[in-house]
């Protein structure tokens, strides 16, 4: 039961991530939205995704800016 309970709370931080990507993100947000500390919500993320929250996000904004620049017509300093 506890790791399903994992599995749904970093879903949560995932969809929250997703939602506010072009926002500031803060831990305690994410925390929020999994219904943890913290602390917790940190180490669980890491856990099932092997990336602390914070490299998922850079990685993730920084995979879709790499979309847009490959996709769209448009400067670096518009994506950045």
């Amino acid at each position: 039961m506890q790791r399903w309970e994992n599995i749904n709370a970093v879903q949560r931080m995932q969809s929250y991530i997703e939602t506010h990507l072009h926002e500031p993100i803060t831990l305690h947000m994410l925390a929020q939205a999994a219904g943890y500390s913290p602390w917790h919500a940190a180490r669980v993320f890491k856990a099932l995704t092997g990336k602390s929250p914070f490299d998922y996000i850079r990685a993730l904004r920084l995979s879709r800016a790499a979309v847009r620049l490959r996709e769209e017509q448009v400067r670096v300093v518009d994506v950045a």
